[in-house]
């Protein structure tokens, strides 16, 4: 709850969601998150790094040029932040999930990735 307000966060007093869908404040919000995960047109830039670094990612970047092996990198970084960004604002809205929710969550995931590992053992059979 903020300072500004008196009023609860929306989903604090048990609603899923609040009334009427997402607020223009929200929208804006997801519209940027959104955006921030698509790539528009490239830009050449210069970096400075370690040797050792650039060295490393190198190696690494057998499949692909250096520059799409930086990029990739950077955008799954870009990703993370964003998604993380995303999440802090949810627990603003609607308080951060209870340890039930975060132990549901934690069942359905070790369900999912149950069925997963089936089936990778049904595709090498």
């Amino acid at each position: 709850m903020s300072a500004e307000s008196a009023e609860p966060a929306a989903g604090q007093d048990g609603s899923a969601e609040p009334q009427g869908g997402l607020t223009p404040e929200q929208e804006s919000f997801v519209e940027k998150a959104l955006a921030n995960l698509l790539a528009g047109p490239y830009d050449k830039v210069s970096i400075t790094m370690p040797s050792a670094l650039r060295e490393r990612i190198a190696a690494r970047a057998v499949d692909m040029n250096f520059s799409a092996y930086v990029t990739e990198v950077l955008e799954r970084e870009e990703r993370r932040r964003s998604l993380k960004d995303f999440l802090d604002y949810m627990d603003e809205l609607y308080g951060p999930p209870t340890e039930e929710e975060l132990a549901k969550t934690d069942k359905k995931i070790e369900e999912m990735w149950a069925r997963y590992e089936d089936y990778l053992s049904q595709q090498s059979s």
